[in-house]
């Protein structure tokens, strides 16, 4: 391959590289669950971008010493240090949690089962029903920084509906330090996923109900 052709190739690969970083940065488990299966998804993620690195390491080291070069290195630098990156850590119902992170995820399941008693989905007077799954992203006090609907209900109101509930539920307090039983990673933010499951049941009050300061706030 000529040198020409190579700075070309290097120049085309390296954009696709920095994609691939931030999908492996960013991608959320499948929803609702299993999480091994999306955590081996983003390991495949992460281990076919650490080797395109370092083919890509090899091709510029066979280039001669120019400018682009320079330019080249510097940005596949910073593609490889971002992508050492903590990232997320998401807790599903089927996570291995510490006892602390289980008690946290419960807590915060109620109360949000408990506020969606109390204002049960509608539309036109008329009551909504479904499934859904919501990835909730806590601050370091157990506030709400986003909340993303990762399994729709196929309902957009009732979507809208599930992601009203969440914010006025929050902040749940502080996470755990420990979220996992096994040892917990270093991670950049704590993902919370929870179901929704709004059927004639649901519209029933909960056995244990929440407390009254810690009802959510709604309007």
């Amino acid at each position: 391959m000529t040198t020409s052709l190579r700075a070309l190739r290097l120049m085309t690969l390296v954009p696709l590289l920095a994609v691939a970083c931030a999908v492996a940065q960013t991608a959320p488990p499948s929803a609702p669950s299993p999480q091994d299966r999306a955590q081996e998804q983003i390991a495949e993620l992460e281990k076919a971008q650490r080797a395109m690195i370092q083919d890509l390491k090899r091709q510029l080291a066979e280039m001669p010493e120019t400018v682009r070069k320079q330019r080249l290195r510097a940005r596949i630098a910073e593609i490889e240090g971002r992508a050492n990156l903590p990232r997320d850590l998401y807790i599903s119902p089927s996570a291995k949690m510490s006892a602390s992170m289980k008690t946290y995820y419960e807590r915060m399941k109620m109360r949000i089962e408990d506020c969606g008693t109390r204002y049960f989905p509608t539309q036109d007077g008329r009551k909504l029903y479904g499934q859904g799954v919501v990835g909730v992203t806590l601050g370091n006090d157990g506030s709400v920084i986003q909340a993303d609907v990762l399994q729709s209900s196929q309902d957009k109101a009732l979507d809208e509906h599930m992601l009203k509930l969440v914010h006025a539920s929050a902040p749940f307090g502080t996470p755990p330090a420990r979220p996992m039983a096994n040892g917990s990673p270093v991670y950049r933010r704590l993902v919370v996923i929870t179901g929704f499951d709004f059927n004639r049941d649901s519209e029933k009050p909960a056995p244990e109900p929440v407390p009254a300061q810690e009802r959510c706030k709604w309007g």
